[in-house]
């Protein structure tokens, strides 16, 4: 079972993600409509971490120089050409805030379009396992709850990310390593669209990143390739 588990979906939405639906109603950035007095204020960023669109601008320069500059995911470079890439970010570490706003943008691309990612600098970026118990519970308990899966996906990207089997160092790992803690938010229909140009074959883009991962590292030796990767 999932560690989530006191959090449950109507209590989310009841707590923070109706608040989120209403603030958000006109356009993503206007708080104005926001009552603060009855909900409490909203996250910010902790004293001396990067401001919210310091946090945007190195998310989205790591999604065109890496992601798309070294065509690392085919789905994201026609959702940024067609202004359907949506970055934001929800500040702090507070389980309940994180889910909702993250629940929030997938219940909004049932309908909607493009692609989300939502940025939480603060959610754990030294401690993979902690993230990786917030994506565990979105998958297994608020998708299922909500009737998401087959809608969207959910890929998870991470500082210190590492895959099940492998070593810390392992090079593979760098495919879903991010500046921040971030939740990919894409739409299935999309994803198999996208997909199917591959001839149904999604595991030709993993096998090929983790091929020029290995020859980045055999060419520069790990710390360059590592950089290589870095600047895209």
């Amino acid at each position: 079972g999932s560690s989530f588990s006191c959090l449950r979906s109507n209590q989310i939405c009841r707590e923070y993600g109706t608040t989120s639906v209403r603030r958000k109603q006109t356009t993503d950035d206007d708080d104005d409509d926001y009552d603060e007095d009855r909900f409490g204020p909203l996250p910010v960023a902790p004293e001396g971490a990067p401001a919210d669109s310091q946090v945007k601008s190195e998310t989205l320069d790591w999604i065109r120089k890496v992601v798309i500059g070294l065509n690392l995911c085919p789905f994201a470079d026609k959702p940024l050409r067609n202004k359907n890439l949506q970055v934001h970010v929800i500040r702090g570490n507070d389980d309940r805030t994180v889910a909702a706003e993250v629940l929030y943008r997938m219940l909004r691309h049932k309908e909607e379009p493009g692609t989300t990612v939502v940025v939480a600098p603060e959610y754990y970026p030294d401690d993979f396992e902690a993230y990786l118990n917030m994506v565990q519970y979105l998958e297994d308990d608020l998708m299922i709850e909500n009737d998401l899966h087959g809608v969207v996906q959910l890929a998870p990207f991470h500082p210190s990310f590492q895959f099940q089997g492998t070593e810390e160092a392992d090079i593979d790992n760098l495919t879903n390593r991010a500046p921040y803690p971030s939740f990919h938010i894409l739409r299935e229909d999309e994803v198999s669209s996208a997909v199917q140009k591959l001839k149904g074959d999604s595991s030709k883009v993993w096998n090929r990143n983790v091929r020029l991962l290995q020859n980045l590292q055999k060419t520069f030796g790990r710390q360059k390739a590592e950089k290589n990767y870095e600047r895209g």
